[in-house]
């Protein structure tokens, strides 16, 4: 016979969760990409697609 097990997730959040420390910089780092892409980003538009208005 089977047992009903719940999941440890299923009760709320697990303990290895709420007590990760490496979160925050993580965070952080994505945010940098996100600037940083963007930045590239409109480099590359500004230097190959920008059209000048001179022309």
């Amino acid at each position: 016979m089977e047992k009903n097990v719940i999941p440890e997730h299923e009760n709320g959040i697990p303990e290895v969760v709420k007590n990760e420390p490496d979160d925050k910089p993580a965070g952080q780092g994505i945010i940098w990409a996100i600037v940083i892409a963007v930045v590239v980003l409109a480099i590359i538009y500004f230097v190959f697609f920008k059209k000048d208005p001179r022309v």
